[in-house]
């Protein structure tokens, strides 16, 4: 890859949910399917609620304690949505640092396989193969599976002329 689209990460590379780790849930498999979701104009609700709520609530015959969940709720939902933008930065940084040093190695292994294979050829030591064949093995493996597809093409191929050169026009 080219060197010239990576440049070195100068964010954050903590991000401390220490504070709200009491308050965070892990949903078992990950399933979020049938949780409600925050909807449009909710600030306008949270606002109607906070002038209601003293004046009116127990009139509606709403318990106090349901408001105060909202409003601990809502400072919750505040606190994670904090923290998330840096750790969506900080998982891309991962994600594409994983793969910017997964390319680096892959490259080495090529060379290193290279250089064994142009060692043993120019200066005559077949036997330095033996010492880099899982690294020659491992180089190659994409290389044989598309060559491997390209003969089962060419050969599905060979077989599907015939039939077609037999077939009578309806």
């Amino acid at each position: 890859m080219n060197d010239d689209t990576v440049v070195k990460y100068t964010g954050p590379a903590l991000i401390d949910a220490q504070p709200i780790k009491h308050m965070l849930v892990d949903i078992k498999g990950g399933d979020l399917q049938g949780y409600k979701r925050e909807k449009p104009a909710l600030a306008e609700v949270l606002e109607e609620l906070a002038s209601a709520m003293p004046n009116h609530g127990d009139e509606a015959g709403i318990h106090p304690h349901t408001y105060d969940q909202i409003v601990q709720a809502t400072q919750i939902l505040s606190q994670i949505r904090a923290l998330k933008p840096a750790a969506a930065k900080l998982l891309e940084i991962l994600n594409e640092s994983e793969v910017y040093y997964e390319d680096l190695r892959e490259g080495q292994i090529i060379r290193v396989a290279k250089n064994a294979i142009d060692t043993a050829k120019l200066e005559n030591k077949p036997g330095i193969l033996a010492s880099f064949e899982k690294t020659m093995k491992y180089r190659s493996q994409y290389a044989e599976k598309a060559a491997a597809t390209r003969r089962k093409n060419e050969e599905a191929k060979g077989d599907a002329e015939p039939a077609a050169a037999t077939a009578s026009p309806a």
